[in-house]
């Protein structure tokens, strides 16, 4: 019934997925993974990634997530009692929860204005949906708010009940390609909900967008020009028009002087 993908065989991740209470889940590893040969006979493993999955529904945990017992038996009980939904989400431990249900906007909004964590691992998707509907970044990984945004165009989100996930995010890249590489997956996934939610329909005012925009942009100083910087800016479809471009480039001053302190 679920198929929980693995990027890799990380033993606190498998042994929680051992004493699960529910066996109705299938782990897909990677070809080849060592950790196999030591819970192949307590788990039923495949190979493959999410392209892979042949049960109705999957999840993808990541490292950092750990499953309590009843993950599975609940998300699987949701699943049955609310059939008609095509993503599901497990609140983050410790975070602010999710509503019984949550459109793209209020999905979106949770993410981005409150910071709300809601890692990839914290969704559960229709694994046919998934397929159809998935985003991927620069590198070919999911980008997990887009990927989640466009699964739930036509049905809201749903919380499963009762369950929490304990999540440690991994450490902030230092390296400064890898650094650039996160800044830029971010102003994409921006570029993307433009087009997703459309001008008149994002979910946050036009002075908060180009806020948001805008300090997003400047992370990528001094390493980029201000002219660079504000042109970058300006391409954004929210810049688009005399007076907005007039806002967005107020905006970016703004930021680029909060930069400045941040590098002082």
């Amino acid at each position: 019934m679920l198929g929980i993908v693995l990027h890799k065989g990380d033993d606190k991740l498998l042994g929680a997925l051992a004493l699960q209470k529910c066996s109705d889940f299938t782990v897909y590893l990677p070809q080849g993974d060592p950790a196999q040969a030591d819970y192949e006979a307590r788990l039923t493993i495949r190979h493959g990634d999410w392209r892979d999955v042949g049960e109705p529904l999957l999840c993808v945990l990541e490292e950092g997530a750990l499953p309590d017992a009843k993950f599975v038996s609940r998300i699987l009980r949701m699943a049955r009692r609310h059939p008609d939904f095509d993503v599901y989400h497990v609140n983050v431990k410790g975070e602010k929860a999710f509503p019984r249900k949550a459109d793209a906007k209020k999905v979106f909004r949770l993410a981005i204005s409150e910071n709300v964590t809601a890692p990839l691992s914290s969704f559960i998707f229709r694994s046919e949906k998934l397929r159809e509907r998935a985003v991927f970044q620069a590198d070919g990984d999911l980008q997990p708010l887009s990927t989640v945004l466009n699964c739930a165009r036509e049905r809201p989100v749903r919380k499963v009940w009762c369950l929490e996930l304990e999540w440690s995010p991994a450490a902030a890249p230092s390296d400064p390609v890898a650094v650039e590489a996160a800044i830029r997956d971010r102003i994409d996934l921006f570029r993307w909900t433009e087009s997703f939610f459309g001008d008149d329909d994002y979910p946050l005012s036009v002075g908060d967008q180009l806020d948001l925009f805008a300090d997003e942009v400047a992370k990528l100083y001094p390493s980029y020009t201000e002219d660079d910087l504000k042109e970058m800016m300006e391409s954004f479809q929210v810049s688009q028009g005399t007076i907005r471009k007039l806002r967005a480039s107020a905006a970016l001053r703004s930021a680029l002087k909060e930069r400045e302190k941040q590098l002082a």
